[in-house]
């Protein structure tokens, strides 16, 4: 043979032998990481995948996500889907994909939103449970022995951090009582007077709420259902009021609002036919209890009226106080049709009134709440709680 043919023979073998050579394990995906927000995926994240074998795709053992298909011959798509986020801390997934001798990773990344500082409107009250549920065979709700509620929203698309709220109640009610009456003698313009505040404890960044997340603020943490039938279980609401144990009940599982001033002797409660109104606020800095009573005493002078006559005008008693309307974060003022009378909060802070029941004593407010109104995923804010409320509305808790 010769030279020529030779190398002819050669070159057609090793052509021969490469169209045959299988090709080495392949495997590889078109995005490696998976960035997802706190609020997860509405709908699948497609990822391809690129293989020239049969592969399997290993998770983690987390069950926060879902990936599908879980294994599979040459090219195809990958399916990510992702939870919303309940607890405020990011969280991560690393997955494997296996063609033989080829790895792939998957890396699955949830975080968490920006943080914004609270300021008015970032929490909104979201409902206020105050008239109670009547038990079977009585005629009385059992709101008397705290089977009420305050839930505060973050209505916002940011991280909100609660600690240091202030919870408020007015210093007086809203009604006129039928024609006997007491009325300040200076009507608050760009403050409001409160004779009940608590506070939500925390350093600073120990009470996260995520966007759309909400609190239960309960006058007393107990389970009303179990004891009574009819109630609510409050015993894993987030905050309780606890006004000391020689008068109150514990729940020693709920943490409790820091008490700073109140008018009750004795119990904290909600008017049960709803005649306090209730705002939330965020106070200076350097503001203790303390100063806070030090300072910003409500000073003045108020009217007794009697079918439409001042009969006559004393000082202010002591133990209420005004706010500046800059500190309030959300404020809801409470009412009943029948003898309104002067709304607590100014219409800067609420133009309008919520409550539940058409007249004084209602028995249809029983088993009801006034519940802020939803729109596109967030609640309706418009300082006005006439249009942003649903009154006699079916209680979230029940």
């Amino acid at each position: 043979m010769n030279m020529k043919k030779t190398i002819f023979a050669t070159l057609a073998a090793l052509t021969v032998l490469s169209c045959n050579r299988t090709p080495d394990p392949a495997v590889s995906v078109s995005l490696p990481t998976v960035n997802v927000g706190f609020e997860g995926t509405t709908e699948r994240i497609a990822v391809d995948l690129k293989a020239n074998r049969e592969w399997t795709l290993t998770t983690d053992g987390q069950d926060w996500y879902t990936v599908e298909p879980m294994q599979g011959t040459g090219d195809a798509t990958l399916y990510v889907t992702v939870q919303a986020l309940e607890e405020v801390a990011a969280r991560a997934a690393e997955l494997k994909i296996t063609a033989e001798s080829a790895v792939a990773s998957l890396s699955i990344v949830q975080g968490l939103p920006e943080v914004e500082p609270v300021k008015t409107g970032s929490f909104v009250i979201e409902e206020v449970f105050f008239a109670g549920f009547v038990p079977e065979g009585s005629s009385n709700s059992d709101a008397g022995d705290g089977d009420q509620w305050i839930k505060i929203r973050n209505n916002t698309d940011k991280l909100l951090y609660a600690d240091k709220l202030a919870i408020c109640i007015s210093d007086r009610g809203s009604q006129n009582g039928g024609f006997a009456y007491f009325e300040p003698t200076v009507i608050l313009k760009d403050s409001i007077a409160v004779g009940t505040v608590y506070r939500i404890p925390g350093g600073g960044e120990d009470v996260p709420v995520l966007p759309g997340h909400s609190l239960t603020l309960a006058l007393s943490a107990q389970n009303f259902q179990a004891e009574n039938g009819a109630g609510a279980d409050l015993s894993k609401a987030d905050f309780e009021f606890f006004d000391g144990e020689d008068v109150d009940v514990d729940n020693p599982d709920v943490p409790n609002l820091e008490s700073w001033t109140k008018t009750s002797a004795t119990l904290t409660m909600l008017h049960n036919r709803g005649y306090f109104s209730v705002a939330l606020a965020v106070f200076p800095e350097n503001l203790t209890a303390e100063t806070f009573m030090a300072e910003w005493p409500w000073v003045g002078t108020e009217k007794f009226i009697m079918d439409g006559e001042v009969l006559s005008e004393f000082d202010i008693d002591p133990g209420y106080y005004v706010m500046k309307n800059e500190w309030i974060v959300d404020g809801v003022n409470l009412g009943v049709a029948e003898d309104i009378g002067r709304l607590e909060f100014n219409a800067a802070v609420d133009a309008g009134y919520t409550g539940c029941g058409e007249v004084d004593r209602d028995p249809g407010r029983y088993g009801k709440s006034a519940l802020r109104k939803a729109d596109g995923g967030k609640l309706v804010d418009t300082d006005n709680s006439t249009n942003d409320f649903t009154r006699d509305a079916t209680p979230t808790l029940k």
